[in-house]
């Protein structure tokens, strides 16, 4: 904003000084009438401003009392003509002002046609013959300006050039973020497979082969061991899914199935051989309601992690997770008692990574519109609530289905 200021202050400051100098020259040395004179040279200072703000307007004005002024003055002694010094220097600054603050063809029309009323003017004001003076005053305008409009012109051309040179750069910093942030994403996905896939490998294998490798095993241990196989599979599925988004983030959307809620029985089935007991929930009224693919993926997520948090904190605690749709909203509640083994777990399980999934149950019920209200019960339990809006998002879901099929199709 100083820089702008400072800029207008400096034309206005021309302006006054051109019309401080061109009205009484205009009046003692070409003996116009005071009307002509002031009214000229107000209207050509005048002009040199409003090219400052209005390139096009301003060279329309200043040609004016350019081609007016030789008509009404009467030269005293060698005074120069057609055009009066003062005239001269103002045309000037128009035309460099115009080069730099419009396109080329503005200043260029100036220049040829303040050039044109020259050469006109030589023969109007002197129908019995040019003088050499008059000639040479043509010549001198013609060539100061034209050479100070092609400055002007490479100058405004340099000024852009800088500016697209400095949005590359920006361009091309960006880029390099994002190149950055891309082998960032791919080392993650290095780390995480080297550090979880190994453990979750031998997990599966150890939980695969521990009825061969113990004979004895009740047939409760081995339906046990087996489950702990299934899910540690199921894990690394969701793992490798994982790190192919975070190797690639251009990727779209996986084309294998979601999770749904016609998976919760499968998912309350896993959490029970984990040791917390859960009354088979009411989901035939759910099941009626067309629900939305991004819903029912979301509804999935926050009670497969409620479940992950019972597990972890309140082992052998009893869950009630219940269903209800009313007011255009999905409502998912899981409930779970209190554990005398969770109260000394939640003791010893302190750390950075507490609340972590609480967080992430918050931010998938925003997705879509929802919200997650968890608090701790009367009895010792904890309650996780969540509201997931049904009418906004079905089409959401909709057209991410469609887009997934538009994927699938050759």
């Amino acid at each position: 904003m100083k820089g702008i200021s400072w800029v207008w202050l400096g034309t206005a400051a021309g302006c006054i000084a051109l019309l401080a100098v061109g009205a009484p020259l205009n009046m003692s040395l070409y003996q116009m009438v005071l009307p002509f004179a002031l009214g000229l040279a107000i209207l050509h200072a005048a002009s040199l401003g409003l090219t400052a703000a209005r390139p096009l307007a301003g060279v329309i004005v200043s040609l004016v009392p350019m081609a007016v002024l030789p008509l009404v003055s009467d030269p005293v002694g060698a005074a120069p003509m057609p055009f009066s010094v003062v005239a001269i220097i103002t045309q000037v600054l128009v035309i460099c002002v115009a080069g730099l603050r419009a396109h080329w063809m503005v200043p260029a029309g100036a220049w040829l046609a303040s050039v044109i009323i020259g050469v006109s003017l030589n023969y109007v004001t002197m129908p019995h013959g040019q003088t050499e003076g008059a000639q040479n005053n043509v010549v001198i305008f013609a060539a100061v300006s034209g050479g100070l409009m092609v400055a002007a012109v490479v100058a405004q051309q340099w000024r852009h050039m800088r500016t697209e040179l400095a949005a590359e750069r920006t361009v091309s910093a960006e880029e390099q973020s994002r190149r950055r942030l891309a082998e960032e994403r791919t080392r993650i996905a290095r780390e995480l497979h080297d550090v979880v896939a190994h453990g979750m490998s031998v997990v599966v294998v150890q939980a695969t082969t521990a009825s061969y490798r113990h004979p004895g095993l009740s047939e409760e241990l081995k339906k046990e061991f087996d489950d702990i196989a299934a899910n540690s599979r199921r894990a690394m599925t969701e793992m490798r899914s994982m790190l192919g988004s975070l190797r690639n983030s251009d990727a779209g959307p996986q084309l294998g199935p979601q999770p749904t809620l016609g998976d919760l029985p499968q998912l309350f089935a896993s959490a029970r051989s984990a040791g917390i007991h859960i009354p088979e929930p009411e989901l035939s009224g759910v099941e009626q309601h067309d629900i939305g693919e991004v819903i029912a993926l979301t509804a999935y997520r926050i009670v497969q992690e409620a479940l992950s948090n019972v597990i972890r904190h309140a082992p052998g605690a009893t869950v009630h997770v219940d269903f209800e749709i009313s007011g255009g909203c999905l409502r998912v509640q899981v409930v779970n008692s209190s554990s005398d083994v969770g109260a000394l777990m939640a003791q010893l399980d302190k750390g950075s990574h507490v609340g972590q999934g609480l967080i992430g149950m918050r931010e998938r019920a925003a997705i879509v519109g929802g919200s997650v209200t968890c608090v701790p019960t009367p009895d010792g339990g904890f309650s996780v609530t969540a509201r997931l809006p049904l009418g906004a998002n079905n089409n959401s879901a909709g057209k991410t289905k469609n887009n997934n099929e538009g994927r699938a199709q050759p």
